[in-house]
């Protein structure tokens, strides 16, 4: 095993994957020791564990890791319950200043769109978010994951 000592080196998590109870997209961590043979370094997480993580997961210390700060609903919610049918756009504002959207529905706001526009053999919506319902906490919650997972900016569209 290559295992090496590393005298303050600090990184930044660009993707949490399954350790959402450990790390925090865009939080800089101190590297304990690092292992260049398995490419994985060892720090202390969110729950105050030691353990190790696959580098892929980090950046160097200073990089520049794009967060989403806060989100608005950018339509009137008429039926934010788990049946509804309504296509709702969203703006969300990340730490660099940039603002961009993107349209969140429900399964079956999904379902009936795709029965009411699918004439072809291919059906594509772009930036489309589903959501369980359109409360503020499951959007919330919704948002905060895609961005935790470094995807909410692949899943929003600039704001012009």
């Amino acid at each position: 095993m290559n295992n090496q000592n590393v005298n303050n080196k600090i990184v930044i998590c660009d993707f949490v994957g399954t350790y959402v109870n450990a790390l925090t997209r865009g939080k800089n961590y101190e590297v304990l020791v690092e292992d260049d043979e398995k490419q994985q370094i060892k720090i202390v997480g969110d729950n105050h564990r030691a353990r190790w993580f696959r580098k892929s997961h980090f950046l160097p210390a200073g990089s520049n890791v794009t967060i989403m700060l806060s989100w608005k609903f950018d339509d009137e919610i008429i039926d934010p319950s788990e049946e509804s049918l309504e296509h709702i756009e969203v703006t969300v504002t990340f730490s660099n200043g940039e603002k961009r959207w993107c349209s969140i529905c429900t399964k079956n706001g999904l379902w009936d769109y795709i029965e009411r526009n699918m004439l072809g053999n291919v059906f594509l919506i772009e930036n489309e978010i589903i959501v369980r319902n359109f409360s503020n906490e499951v959007v919330d919650d919704a948002l905060r994951s895609l961005d935790q997972q470094n995807q909410l900016l692949s899943s929003t569209r600039p704001l012009r």
